[in-house]
């Protein structure tokens, strides 16, 4: 008797065990919080990405969402003690544009039917430096640098004085002159570092013209392993994550304008451009819709209109850019062979400027410069014990099926894909939170933490929505000589 009562107890606690098994109740879910690990001081080393930059401009109504800011603040609900995360705010309209004085932003300032008219306004400054570059005594917590290069991280000597270095360095006000030093002086135990973009993101955006190669591989090797030799030997004990370099064919600046561009071909014509290296008379051609073709960048939206018109419009742009005239500048381009009274674009003698274009060697160069810089990456992280997000694939993903996002759909389309700014390059406030939740993923699976995701539909969209030309992409109306602040960015003479 006494058997059959334990088996009876026992019964009845298995069949408790599978009907509390079926409750339609949620599991519980993980509790936010910073789990094992203390982070008390968060900083963020990088170039335009990490700064904020968005539409051709760097301005503090943008800057609020850069994706280190987003962090800091879902640190901060994780119960991370880290206090104000300081960035160098830029008064709206922010930073000039170094070629006209005023401010280098692009808005969409009005409309053509359905058409969007992108560019800068003329807006005048309200500030030539950060509101706050003269109360912080510290540095920045957001070190963050448009236009550096890998180089730059280290160096304290041949750090450039121009662009915007000495805006978020302020060494002139007795701060180390470098990048490494000012980080290593707030003693982060939490450090996100995004380096190595420029060193192929100059070369591509200027049709690889300025610089004409991207970093030699061997070179950012050595580099970026002294990067995180100096990180990890200076702060041991810090959580460090780093993040690799997109393929630059996943931006909308070199996705954009090909489609929009072919239908404009006539039947009979092919486009004449200038092949990498090519100064002047040029016989290659394509229909900029076949396998693995040229690449038409963003900048050249505006000079698309032309082709087929006698017209030198880009040489006299580039050449008031050099602070010269096509008058000085057309005797070389007519020894090179250049006839601006032949079509624009469907003639050899009056070619595609190689600057608005990446020809497929250009896409190569481009393309195995990223894998092997990223290949470098994963290794010297490994190496140290770094955490790292995995951008390339991210992006290339993104490109190829876009993602969803609380019923959302986010795509790598120009200004419709709501992920990227007006510039094309660098992501807009609800990019910029998408980035941000990437490195939130990494850094809750590599220190067990559980720090919430960004709210990315909480941040504001680019702009309403815009109608789509029958290839499924925006027809913007760039001003002639679009972007020229990205080729100052961007330019060795910035670096």
């Amino acid at each position: 008797m006494k058997q059959y009562i334990v088996l009876f107890i026992t019964f009845a606690a298995l069949i408790a065990a599978l009907l509390n098994g079926c409750t339609d109740s949620a599991p519980t879910a993980p509790v936010i919080g910073l789990g094992n690990s203390t982070v008390t001081k968060y900083v963020s080393i990088g170039n335009s990405l990490t700064a904020g930059y968005q539409s051709a401009g760097l301005y503090k109504s943008a800057q609020l969402y850069s994706y280190p800011n987003l962090i800091a603040q879902q640190l901060t609900k994780a119960g991370a003690n880290i206090g104000t995360f300081e960035q160098p705010y830029w008064p709206d309209p922010g930073i000039p544009d170094p070629s006209t004085g005023k401010a280098s932003r692009y808005v969409i300032y009005g409309w053509s039917g359905t058409t969007p008219l992108i560019g800068p306004i003329g807006e005048a400054l309200t500030a030539r430096e950060p509101e706050n570059a003269r109360t912080l005594a510290r540095p920045y917590d957001n070190l963050g640098i448009p236009g550096i290069p890998i180089y730059s991280f280290l160096d304290s000597t041949n750090i450039l004085d121009n662009g915007l270095v000495p805006a978020v360095l302020r060494s002139a006000g007795g701060l180390p002159k470098s990048v490494f030093l000012q980080a290593a002086a707030l003693h982060p135990d939490l450090v996100t570092f995004w380096l190595g973009a420029n060193d192929v993101l100059g070369f591509a955006v200027s049709g690889g013209t300025s610089p004409n190669a991207p970093t030699n591989p061997a070179i950012f090797s050595a580099l970026y392993t002294q990067a995180l030799d100096a990180l990890r030997n200076t702060l041991p004990n810090a959580k460090i994550v780093v993040g690799n370099i997109p393929n630059v064919t996943s931006v909308p600046f070199f996705t954009t304008v090909n489609p929009l561009a072919a239908p404009h071909i006539p039947s009979a014509y092919y486009l004449r451009y200038q092949k990498h290296g090519t100064p002047g008379i040029s016989f290659d051609s394509t229909k900029l819709s076949e396998a693995n073709a040229p690449l038409i960048t963003l900048k050249g939206q505006a000079y698309a209109p032309l082709l087929g018109q006698s017209t030198g419009k880009f040489w006299r742009d580039a050449a008031a850019l050099q602070g010269t005239t096509i008058a000085a500048l057309y005797p070389a381009l007519a020894g090179a062979g250049i006839d601006t009274t032949k079509p624009f674009g469907f003639h050899p003698q009056n070619p595609w400027p190689d600057a608005l274009i990446l020809d497929a060697d250009e896409i190569a160069s481009a393309t195995t410069a990223v894998n092997n810089f990223n290949s470098t990456i994963a290794t010297v992280a490994a190496a140290h014990h770094a955490a790292l997000v995995d951008f390339n694939g991210f992006f290339n993903n993104v490109k190829t099926n876009g993602i969803a996002i609380a019923g959302e759909k986010y795509t790598a389309d120009y200004i419709a894909g709501d992920i990227f700014s007006l510039d094309g390059v660098h992501p807009s406030d609800r990019g910029y939170g998408i980035v941000a939740n990437e490195y939130i993923k990494v850094i809750n699976a590599s220190f067990g933490m559980n720090v919430p995701l960004v709210n990315v539909s909480a941040l504001p969209k680019l702009s309403a929505p815009l109608a789509k030309g029958g290839n499924g992409k925006i027809d913007p109306v760039l001003p002639f000589g679009a972007f020229n602040s990205l080729d100052v960015l961007f330019s060795p003479s910035v670096r």
